[in-house]
């Protein structure tokens, strides 16, 4: 497990990477309109910064500071989620997908929170970039935060999200090595990070 203090301490020494992470996400989330969902929403960094108003983590360390910045919180896991159906406009999932034990699910529980025009925001750190393979390589090395975790390709991304949401829009940042902080949109191979842009598909 992460150290709720040191988690949310790198996103303030890595400034310009959250910034960038942000700036992706950013005109997908807006977008919306309330309410609006995180799933993993951890210390609630990217909720705060993004205007979302509900979260949910299964860590109640982590979600002591997302409380203190006025995110209406509750203890739980994606895989079953504790809200109506249909509940909200947006739901984002933004780098928890490695650390679900079975993300499909959590994509289906998506689903069924959404309104019939509502959306979903996947930003996520692709196994084959900069980043996915140093936490990949580290979790081998038997680093508790990223033993366990699944980076996952493009392709089994969009693989998640078949068959309940068409994909419209892509966009990419932190490119190469050099971890360049310029957002493109599509999907560019040297990025890691990476967000996704689905439209729940209805009648279902």
């Amino acid at each position: 497990m992460f150290n709720p203090a040191e988690y949310d301490s790198w996103y303030d020494r890595h400034k310009e990477i959250f910034d960038a992470e942000i700036k992706a996400l950013k005109p997908i989330v807006g977008k919306y309109p309330s309410p609006k969902l995180e799933i993993g929403v951890g210390t609630g960094r990217f909720a705060y910064a993004l205007g979302i108003e509900y979260g949910i983590d299964p860590d109640k360390n982590m979600l002591e500071f997302a409380k203190n910045r006025g995110i209406k919180v509750k203890e739980g896991y994606g895989e079953n989620l504790p809200y109506k159906s249909k509940r909200f406009y947006l739901v984002l999932i933004s780098t928890s997908l490695p650390f679900f034990s079975d993300a499909r699910k959590v994509i289906e529980e998506s689903y069924r929170v959404l309104k019939d025009e509502g959306g979903i925001a996947i930003g996520f750190i692709p196994r084959n970039s900069y980043f996915g393979k140093k936490y990949t390589k580290m979790g081998e090395k038997g680093d508790e935060r990223f033993k366990n975790a699944h980076f996952y390709t493009i392709d089994e991304v969009e693989s998640l999200l078949e068959d309940l949401f068409f994909i419209v829009r892509i966009r990419s940042t932190l490119l190469g090595k050099d971890v360049k902080k310029d957002v493109v949109n599509g999907y560019r191979e040297d990025a890691s990070f990476v967000v996704l842009e689905g439209i729940k598909i209805q009648n279902i």
